[in-house]
């Protein structure tokens, strides 16, 4: 089983965010968390490319690896997350 920290950047992306969504966005993290060894993560390219994403609807949460340490590094809607 992974571990997951959240960076203080996307605390406060996820602050931002409709309680709601924000909410979705947590249980999928969680959901991660539990099922990390039967996932494909989705690296990033380009200037991102050391994170990789995970999908939540319209959102995306963008997070680091070490290990089976994932730490989330940014959320927000997939229009504005990657610039």
């Amino acid at each position: 089983m992974a571990f997951v920290r959240w960076s203080k950047d996307a605390l406060r992306d996820l602050e931002k965010l409709d309680t709601a969504i924000a909410s979705r966005i947590v249980e999928k993290v969680v959901w991660l968390e539990s099922h990390f060894s039967n996932t494909m993560p989705e690296k990033l390219h380009g200037e991102l490319k050391d994170w990789y994403k995970l999908r939540v609807g319209d959102y995306r949460v963008l997070y680091s690896m070490r290990g089976e340490e994932i730490t989330v590094e940014a959320v927000g809607h997939r229009r504005d997350i990657y610039t």
